[in-house]
Order: structure tokens, then sequence, then C-alpha cells
């Protein structure tokens, strides 16, 4: 299974927001920034490998081996073999036989499928032994290293494990058979059709996983497995001089493949009329169209060079500016889609695109949801963007950047592994953080809309364009030829559409406050007066009562981010003594309420133009707002607090997307896995109050004023909620907000709660369900077991809890 890094997905936000210079100002041929610390060499037969020392974790160390080859590689007859020696990896090798590596790393806690792991993609295969603890016996490092030792050249593929594994891949195979599953496959054959990549797929065919000889296995093994094809990769906190010695004298053994096979190069072919395709699905009830433009790969002397920052942010900044043109155009009552979500990516960086999914507001009309792509693309070909435009996405790119960076400043021993995996195996450069955090800022100040307009002809190409319909078997009859979709973008081709005009992004207005509230009461407290164990003592924290009728406790607390913490709650929340259905309503509308006149793309674009954080919501028990600031923010950030309270509305439009939304779920509910679910849940409790479901008649009847009455019920007034801040800020710097913002709230009615708590019930006993689905594609099959039962919460029973908790 593939590991997603989160300092592999900052490092690419980074390149996608951290350069904005004009060639006029930058060489664009100069290096990125080097990460110089890796320790980097080559052994005499070929093999490749990277060594650093990190200690985050303190005390553990990352071994991985990475193979440059995948299913690419495969012939005919092999197609499957390079996921399946994966699995046989873990089965036996010369120095570790059966199953006995296994054995061997979980006597020293580092576990099967958690820390010990691999996975198979098109073009890599890459084998890890995570979290070693390196500080304990030097023997610990040596086992490490000879599991990667007999993982590059002495897997035994005995032949009565080859017949076992042979049923775990068919099971993966069936789990993986679904209509997700099925509708990506689609997409991706559309989108590399001609290519090498839309005939592989690394599952593989199960007729060759199922016949196969071990002898087939094996030579595919001895071809693609050898040094001049793999890395050996070490990091953590180790010395790196021992582990390049170590390394030197353990695989320099593995013997070197005298004119070995091509590791040949694949590429996509390029397409100048668009490839269209309609892809249908018994099981899948989602419609939507995309739109794929591929961009061509800049080199590989360009991708370690300043043009490719120069070219990632351009791709940054020219998101930003189609999500707000997306959220203008869907306002329009005639637009044909509820949204459109752009995403640019790459494939297995051969080809980079751009993709434009939209969702119909009709599954019956997907021409024109796909029409409001072409409007807005054309309409950015035709008039470019305005120097308005470009400065509103500088500012998000700007706080991305900076909020990217803070996450990255101490990346993890396995992230700076995953960056290693895109250098060897894709030519991903390795970059320095800091060296390129501060260039991309440098950078950033000098883009304009001529860098922007520039761009448009290599990233909007009219050629090499797929387009793919997406929708359920029983709406094919909906579907448009591919002739009316070529005569659609003809006729916005030639259609008169007017220039985007940017509209000033909306503040959140500071509230004229003449009579401030007061503070009543103020105490230093600590964490016994709490009764708080096992926890950080409190130390500087002061508890204020408001005059009306809050409580806050602030916590000043020194910390690298300077970010403040906020989290407020008081009793109520689905406890309350109201109708499920009416709390069911809330819960679903809670994210379309207006605040302070902001619907909710315009509040999340405010709040992370400003790196604010605000939200709320109710629990079981609670009703809350969790939130977060950065200091120098904190008048915006309590003036938002405020209005929370004071300035909430509901608008008719967002009452009608709700309803679209709920009411093609209900038309959803008797499809095969719906109807599975609810007869699993059925069984599953003896009370569930909060299972309730909605109906077009109850929809009929929902109102603004309805719905601000639910509003009101939980956020109207502040009485009896406790607010918790914690950060780099004083109790004394905080004063004088917390009785502006907070305790000048208006006091409401009083807080009356009456506990009538809806948590559901299990059944106790044994059920049992056989379900039988009909016209399912699928082949699959679950078995779930539910144990339960009360217990007191205490710290210990939550700790033993965790022990005992079976995945």
């Amino acid at each position: 299974m593939k590991k997603i890094s989160i300092f592999l997905m900052v490092i690419a936000t980074m390149l996608f927001t951290a350069t904005a210079a004009t060639s006029q100002e930058w060489d664009l041929s100069d290096p990125l920034p080097a990460d110089t610390n890796f320790t980097i060499g080559q052994l005499e037969n070929g093999l490749t490998y990277y060594i650093r020392k990190a200690q985050n974790p303190k005390g553990r160390a990352e071994f991985f081996i990475i193979h440059n080859v995948g299913s690419l590689q495969e012939n005919e007859d092999q197609r499957g073999l390079a996921h399946f020696l994966e699995h046989m990896a873990f089965n036996g090798t010369k120095h570790f036989p059966d199953k006995q590596l296994l054995e061997y790393f979980a006597g020293i806690g580092v576990k099967f499928g958690y820390n010990i792991n691999a996975y198979t993609s098109m073009d890599r295969t890459v084998y890890n032994i995570s979290e070693v603890p390196v500080n304990k016996r030097s023997t610990i490092i040596d086992s490490a290293l000879l599991a990667l030792h007999d993982w590059s050249h002495y897997i035994s593929c005995e032949p009565e494990e080859i017949e076992k594994e042979r049923g775990v891949v068919r099971e993966e195979w069936r789990r993986g058979d679904d209509a997700r599953s099925r509708m990506m496959k689609g997409i991706n054959k559309v989108v590399q059709q001609g290519s090498r990549y839309a005939e592989r797929d690394v599952i593989g065919l199960m007729e060759v996983v199922d016949n196969f000889s071990r002898q087939t296995l094996i030579d595919y093994y001895h071809k693609w497995y050898r040094p001049d094809l793999q890395a050996v990769v070490v990091v953590g906190d180790i010395d790196p001089s021992d582990i390049e010695q170590r390394i030197k004298e353990r695989f320099s053994t593995i013997p070197a493949v005298e004119n070995g096979a091509e590791r040949k190069s694949y590429t996509i072919p390029e397409n100048k009329e668009p490839n269209i395709a309609f892809l249908t699905d018994p099981e899948s009830k989602a419609t939507s169209v995309r739109m794929v433009i591929k961009i061509p790969m800049r080199s590989k002397e360009e991708r370690h060079s300043l043009l490719a920052l120069h070219d990632n942010l351009v791709q940054n900044l020219f998101h930003e500016m189609l999500k707000t043109r997306i959220e203008a155009a869907k306002k329009d009552p005639d637009a044909g889609f509820r949204t459109i979500v752009p995403i640019f990516g790459n494939v297995y960086s051969v080809v980079e695109t751009l993709t434009m999914t939209s969702m119909p507001k009709e599954s019956t009309n997907t021409l024109a949801s796909l029409r409001g792509i072409a409007e807005e693309t054309e309409r950015i070909i035709r008039y470019g963007f305005s120097e308005q435009e470009v400065e509103q996405a500088k500012k998000a790119v700007k706080t991305n950047l900076e909020k990217n960076y803070q996450r990255s400043k101490n990346p993890k021993n396995s992230n700076y592994v995953d960056a290693v995996v895109e250098h060897f195996t894709r030519n991903a450069p390795l970059n320095d953080i800091d060296a390129l955090h501060e260039k991309a800022m440098e950078m950033l100040a000098t883009i304009d809309e001529e860098d922007l307009n520039n761009s448009i002809d290599r990233i909007l190409s009219e050629e090499n364009r797929a387009i793919i319909f997406f929708v359920p078997e029983d709406e094919k009859e909906y579907l448009p030829t591919k002739q009316e979709v070529k005569e659609m973008f003809r006729e916005v081709k030639e259609s008169d559409l007017a220039r985007f005009e940017p509209e000033e992004m909306k503040e959140i207005s500071i509230p004229k406050i003449k009579n401030p509230g007061t503070i009543t009461a103020s105490k230093e407290v600590s964490s016994k007066d709490y009764g708080i164990t096992f926890k950080e003592p409190l130390d500087s924290t002061v508890e204020w009562t408001l005059s009306n009728g809050a409580t806050v406790i602030w916590k000043e607390e020194k910390t690298e981010d300077n970010n403040i913490r906020m989290k407020a709650f008081r009793s109520g929340g689905l406890a309350r003594n109201i109708d499920p259905l009416e709390l069911n309503l809330y819960k679903t509308f809670r994210l379309y309420y207006s605040i302070n006149g902001l619907d909710r793309n315009e509040l999340e674009k405010w709040m992370g133009s400003n790196n604010i954080y605000l939200r709320n919501d109710i629990e079981y028990r609670t009703e809350e707002f969790g939130g977060m600031f950065k200091k120098g923010k904190e008048e915006k950030f309590f003036s938002l607090l405020y209005q929370y309270f004071n300035d909430v509305s509901v608008s008719e439009k967002a009452i009608k997307d709700v309803k679209r939304r709920i009411i093609r779920d209900i038309d959803s509910k008797d499809s095969e896995n719906n109807l599975f679910k609810d007869s699993v849940n059925a069984l599953k409790f003896s009370h569930n109050p909060t299972d309730v479901d909605f109906t077009k008649e109850y929809l009929s009847e929902i109102t603004p004023e309805k719905l601000m009455s639910l509003y009101n019920t939980f956020f109207s007034s502040p009485n009896d909620y406790t607010f918790i801040f914690s950060g780099n800020m004083s109790a004394q710097e905080a004063k004088p907000f917390i009785e502006k913002f907070i305790a000048s709230i208006p006091k409401g009615k009083e807080h009356s709660f009456s506990a009538n708590y809806k948590e559901p019930i299990y059944k106790k006993g044994e059920v049992y369900l056989k379900y039988e689905a009909k016209d399912m594609l699928s082949t699959k099959a679950s078995v779930n077991r539910i144990y339960h039962g009360e217990a007191k919460y205490t710290t210990e029973n939550s700790l033993l809890a965790k022990f005992t908790t079976i995945y």
C-alpha cells in the first residue's frame, strides 16, 4: 500500500507556490537550492545509496530499498508479477526463511503492515522497514540492512508460498473491484490512451496470477531486481559514515548484472482531437464530467532549475484564480453545474495535467455541466487574467506558502525518504526547504499578470485534451453524442463571452462596540483546580468569568508557530430535547449559513487569506466552536467569533442547493449499496434515535426562518459557554479582546438544558445477516464483528482500550 507523505505534499505545494519571478529578473536556468545533507554514493555493482542523519523521532531510523521497476516492465505472461513479487518478499528470503523476518522485527516492536510494508506502481516498487529502534543495539541495524539485502537478490519464492499467495492477491483484486475503482481505471485509460500506461494495471490479470509458473516469477525477479536499478536508503538517528561502511560491506557482494535488459521509458502520446469517452456503471449513482488537459513535462534539467519553480507557481496562482471564477460563475441561476473542481497533477512524472471535474445540477443534462468548463476555459484564453486577480491570488498563495513552510520545518525521518524515492525513480529534486522558502518569498513578490498570461497557451492548450462523462448505468440515455460535445465547444468558441470582472474579496466587518462587556471575576488556576492528572501542568493560566455568563480560560504557552488555538463548548447539542429530524437538518445545513454576509466559500477564502480558522458544530452532548489564529490577527479572529453570535443569515439559494443535494440522496436510497448499509444498521442497533431520514414533503417545509430558529437555539447567546485559549500570547494582551468581543456578546435567554441523550444502543447477543445484492459487477463480501460493553471512563481504561484495539 502506498503511503502519502506530508513532507512530499509540502514540497509539491511549495513548488506550486514558491515562484513568481519573471525571466527578466531571474535566471531560470539556475539550479534549485539542493539539500546537501545526504550522503549519496554508488557501489561498483551499480547500486545507489542515500544516507541522512535525522532525529524525528530520535533513536529511530528508516530502512528502504527502491526498485526502479514496476508493472510497465512486465511481459504479457507476467501481467501482475511485479505486484505478486512484492507479496513474496515477506514470505521468505535467504537469511529469513518462512516468515522469520516479520517475527524478528515484531519482537523489537516493528510491526508488519504498519512499520514493514511495500507498494508497487507502474514504474517502481518500494519496500520499507520503518521506525526501527537503532539506539538499542548495533545488531538491529545489521538485521535491517540484511533484510534489504535479501529483498534485493535473495527472495526465495518457494512453491508452496506462491500457491498460498495466489489467493491473497485474488482477494486484493476482488476488494478493489468497486464502482469508484472502475471509474478511475476507465478515466486513466482515456487520459493515457495510446500508451503502455493505458494497457497495464498494477494488480495484473487474474489468469496470469492463477497460472504462472515459479520459473516465470524467478525470471522476472532476476531480470529486473538488480543493483543498477536499485537504491538503498537509510535515514534516521544514525552515524552516516558508519552506515555507509555497512552498506558497502553488505551490498557489494550482490553480483552485478552484465548486459541487463534495457529499462524502457514510456510516454503518453499527444492527441490533436479530444479523446471523448462515456463511462457508465450499474453500481454508481455519481454523475460527473471532467476535462483533462495534458501539459508537456519539462526535461530533467529544467525540473531541477528555477524554471520548475516558475512553472509551479504559475500553476498555483492559476489554480487560485480559476477557483475564484468558478465560484462566481456557479452563482448564475442558468449555470448548468453545481461546482467545478480544478486540480493540477501529473501522470507518473511523464506529463503534467490540469483536470477540471464538473458536477451537473441535473444528471439528465451533463452537456450543460461540461459547458461550464468550456466557457470558463475560453474566457481565460480570450481575455487572460487581470492585475487585480493576480494580486488577490498572490495573497492566498503567500498564506499557503507560509503554512506549508511551518509544517515542513521539522520533517519526519520518513519524509526525507519519500523525497529520495521521487528523486531516484522520477528525477525529482532534493531541495533545501529553508533555502527554497526564502527564494519563494523573494520570487513571489515579483509576479505579475504578464507571467500568468504568457502561460495560458501552455496550460490551456486546445490539443491534448480528454473529456470523460461518468454516469450511472440507468441514466446513459441522457448522454450526448461525441458530435454534440464537439459542436458545443465550437459554439462556445464563437459565442460573445463577457470579460470576467473580479470582485473585491469580502471582509468580516470589525463591530463598533460602544459599551464592551466586563470581566466580573478572575483567578489563576492550575491542573489541580480542574482535577487534571497525567497532563502537563497548567502554569500561566487564568480563568475569567464574564458579565454575560461566559467563562474564558487563557493559557499562555510558547510555540514556534505563533498560533493561538481555541475550543469553546457548553452542554447541549444532540442531547437537547429536540426532534432528531430537526437536529439532522441543522447538521446537514450548518456549513451553508452566511456569517456577516459571507457565504461558505467567501468565508473560507477570507479565513485562508488571514491565517484564521473558526467553525461551530453540535456533538452528542455539546455545542462547540473550534478555532485558530496567528498572533497579529486577533482583532479579525475575535470579530469573526462575535459575528458568529450576532450576524448570521440564510439565503434562498443556499436552501435550494441543500435541498437539491438531499433529494439526490433520497433518489439513490434504493441502490444496492445503500440497501445493504440500511440492513446492517437495522441489525446493529436496537435503538438509534439520530438515524432519521428526510422526506421530500419535509424538505418542502424548510424556510429561512426555520433554519435561523435552529441556529439560534445553539449559538445565539454566550450563556454558559466556556472558551479555552492556548498559545503564544499572554492573558494581559488578550484581556482587551475578551472584554470587547466576547464579554460584549448580548446575553440571551437563560441556557435551559434538560438532557435527552440520543446515543445509539447496540443490540445484545449475536445477529446475522446474509445479503445477496442484485445487478452488481463487484464480487465483494464483507464480514463485521462488533464487540461492545460498558466501562467507566478513566485514563487507565482509555489507555488499556488502545492496547486491546484490533485493526
